[in-house]
């Protein structure tokens, strides 16, 4: 199948576990705004000024899960400690050339810490809309069993679409 005629559609569902095995109960998730550090330079040989990034370094990856009812596993995120949790889903595609449909199995791992907890409004016969924030301290990303995106803060690690962009960074400081 060509890709070039392929339309993404929609998720046609997902799942959120903690641990890979416990349901986090009905909910939707704000995945982090990926914002890259950057320093200005100036000087000798450059016109005016720049801002370059410096690779694999990012602002803070925050991560909102919003619940449609306060649960046992949505409390035990505000627990003080790190958190594993995998977002599966399956994302609808379209291809108009063979005009057939099928999906891509899209997996995200994070592993974070609490920093924030809303409890919910209690309401008769309607959604209780609680939320859990957590500072991410790694975030992976796959498509079909190819790491679309991973950042890893603590081991130096940054991949885009399986590209490893820190291996010489790791390789110099003696982590591989």
């Amino acid at each position: 199948m060509s890709d070039i005629n392929v339309l993404p559609e929609r998720i046609a569902g997902y799942r959120a576990y903690k641990d890979g095995n416990v349901l986090l109960g009905v909910v939707d998730v704000e995945l982090p705004k990926i914002s890259l550090q950057s320093e200005t330079i100036k000087g000798a040989g450059i016109l005016g000024e720049m801002e370059t990034p410096t690779i694999g370094y990012t602002k803070a990856l925050k991560l909102k899960i919003n619940f449609r009812t306060t649960n046992l596993p949505m409390l035990g995120l505000l627990e003080c400690v790190g958190h594993s949790l995998e977002f599966r889903s399956a994302v609808q595609k379209y291809d108009s050339a063979a005009g057939s449909r099928s999906y891509d199995k899209v997996r995200i791992v994070v592993r974070g810490f609490p920093s924030e907890g809303e409890l919910e409004k209690l309401e008769s016969n309607g959604a209780n809309a609680s939320s859990i924030e957590l500072n991410l301290v790694y975030l992976k990303y796959i498509i079909n069993d190819t790491t679309a995106l991973e950042i890893d803060k603590i081991n130096y690690k940054y991949v885009v679409n399986a590209n490893d962009t820190l291996s010489e960074v790791r390789d110099a400081l003696g982590l591989t």
